[in-house]
């Protein structure tokens, strides 16, 4: 199983291959003494999207998604400055779970005793006590009588595969601006199941994501710090998203697991850190946050979720004391599989808060 980001990787694949013919032919053009000439190359190589992305790829053994929008340009060209929160936001977006592999697929319940209390993917390069955070669970306790969670979408046009009466308009590969369709829907089903559980919500139903791709986690920052600053009794924010991947014949891999009788899509947290050089010095306590719920959801849904996974980039999770992104499917599951998930996920984090 492979995963291909939107299915673009032979867009970057030409552009890699001429990065290491273009430092051969530099290399001995130096050498016969055409210094100069090799320093105009490579100033107007590194102002070439596709051959930066295809140096990127060279560099870090990752495809950036979307070349055209998310090519890193300070890796090659060189910062002069410090990178702002919006340049390494672009990172972000073009490195999220990138490289990841789906777990395998179950047909039938899974057995509570097989499954063990929390699985961690670790591509932080941090060091994790993963027992410490299980022996000290972590929980919230209600603060007024405002909200308690923030949902919003940083991909908001994420869509899943048509099925039944769920068909939209795309706007891309697995892309609709409907919201009733996207992943605006599965947000808006987690905040009608907390809501049921007492617990109060705000949605963002901003499209981050259109009409650029490029900068969607720099704008998604602004709105969510917007929002705390109306609603301060927020505690946690919830980043919700569906994965993409593609098996190996290019058709597209649905995550799912039997709950209950029921196929639905599995799910998967992902935690940030400041590994990548952003102020986030309490990225454990947050992963202490999600240690706790997805131990409480392996109890509860067995199968449900994929291991925890933990990156060096920030992801925005630092503006609330329990934030997370949570990634509901793939673009291979439908629209329901998604929502019946989502609906057990709600039940099991409302628990969370301390009644």
């Amino acid at each position: 199983m492979k995963r291909h980001p939107s299915g673009r990787r032979s867009g970057v694949a030409v552009p890699a291959f001429l990065c290491l013919l273009f430092a051969a032919m530099l290399l001995l053009g130096s050498r016969a003494g055409g210094d100069a000439l090799a320093e105009r190359v490579l100033s107007a190589l590194a102002q070439n999207e596709r051959f930066v992305s295809g140096a990127f790829v060279l560099g870090t053994g990752q495809y950036p998604g979307d070349a055209s929008l998310h090519t890193p340009r300070a890796a090659v060209a060189g910062m002069e400055t410090e990178p702002t929160d919006e340049d390494l936001a672009e990172l972000d977006t073009a490195m999220e779970n990138a490289g990841l592999e789906p777990e395998p697929e179950t047909e039938s319940e899974t057995d509570p005793a097989e499954v063990p209390p929390v699985k961690l993917n670790n591509q932080s390069g941090l060091s994790v006590d993963l027992d410490a955070l299980l022996q000290n669970p972590k929980q919230l306790s209600l603060t007024g009588d405002g909200p308690q969670v923030l949902v919003y979408h940083t991909h908001a046009t994420e869509a899943y595969t048509p099925s039944g009466t769920d068909t939209y308009e795309a706007s891309g590969d697995a892309r609709t601006l409907d919201t009733e369709q996207n992943v605006v829907r599965v947000g808006a089903e987690l905040c009608r199941v907390l809501e049921s559980h007492g617990i109060k919500t705000v949605h963002l139903t901003d499209l981050n994501d259109y009409p650029s791709y490029n900068g969607s986690y720099g704008q998604s920052l602004r709105l969510v710090q917007a929002a705390l600053e109306k609603y301060p009794t927020v505690q946690m924010a919830i980043d919700v998203h569906r994965d993409a991947i593609l098996a190996d014949d290019g058709s597209k891999y649905a995550l799912t697991c039997t709950q209950d009788g029921q196929q639905v899509a599995q799910l998967m947290l992902v935690m940030g850190t400041n590994a990548n050089g952003l102020a986030f010095d309490d990225w454990a306590d947050h992963l202490g946050y999600a240690v706790t719920l997805q131990s409480a959801l392996n109890a509860d849904h067995p199968g449900l979720m994929r291991s925890i996974n933990l990156r060096k980039q920030r992801f925005n999770l630092h503006l609330t004391p329990a934030s997370m992104l949570l990634e509901v499917g793939s673009s291979g599951n439908t629209l329901q599989q998604a929502l019946s998930s989502v609906r057990l996920f709600g039940d099991t984090l409302a628990a969370l808060w301390g009644k």
